[in-house]
């Protein structure tokens, strides 16, 4: 049970059983999580699913004051905007590619390939497609069954087709080891072509 003091506007009276804006209920499940980790899987499953949008989500926190964690969801929010489809996606950006200065990756990038629209997480480019580089983030829950698995490889047989390399990365690499993960994937993107180097985060070893 909790009380809400903005009650009859987060409701559909005209539903039968009258029920809550999706909207707000997603903010209201995020705000109370115990776990940041909780809280991004909130926010990206509902815009992954494709029932509100990072923007709506935004608009709903500017009507609600009395918010826990406002800036935290904000933040999350960003970044949902951004791409991150996923708590795996997310902790990428936040643990890997972010604090260690690799590129910024262009997220959720829309290809055909065997005549199949499709999308890549993380698609590394140089200056005028010198180079490509393609980092699939390989969450276990969507990848299990032996369907996934096939189109899986599929994209990274269309991928090599295309002259693009692709790495999978999953929650081990994100979460256990993202600075190792950082820096492999700093000398990979240079033997590529990348011009630029990573660096240290507060939390690499010494």
């Amino acid at each position: 049970m909790r009380r809400s003091r903005r009650f009859d506007e987060q409701v559909h009276w005209n539903l039968n059983p009258p029920r809550m804006h999706y909207d707000a209920t997603i903010i209201e499940i995020a705000d109370t999580a115990a776990r940041e980790l909780d809280v991004i899987a909130v926010l990206a499953d509902a815009c992954g699913a494709r029932r509100t949008t990072a923007a709506r989500l935004r608009d709903r926190i500017d009507d609600l004051p009395r918010l826990h964690q406002r800036d935290l969801l904000l933040g999350i929010l960003d970044d949902v905007a951004e791409g991150t489809c996923s708590v795996l996606e997310h902790r990428y950006l936040t643990h890997v590619e972010r604090p260690h200065g690799l590129p910024r990756g262009l997220r959720q990038d829309a290809v055909i390939r065997s005549d199949r629209p499709m999308l890549r997480d993380v698609v590394y480019r140089g200056l005028r497609g010198a180079w490509t580089q393609v980092v699939e983030l390989d969450g276990r829950l969507h990848h299990d069954s032996a369907t996934a698995r096939d189109r899986d490889m599929e994209r990274d047989l269309d991928a090599a087709l295309e002259r693009e390399h692709s790495v999978r990365i999953g929650y081990g690499q994100t979460f256990e080891r993202a600075c190792v993960t950082a820096a492999k994937l700093d000398r990979l993107l240079v033997t590529r072509g990348w011009a630029g180097r990573a660096k240290r985060c507060p939390k690499c070893p010494g």
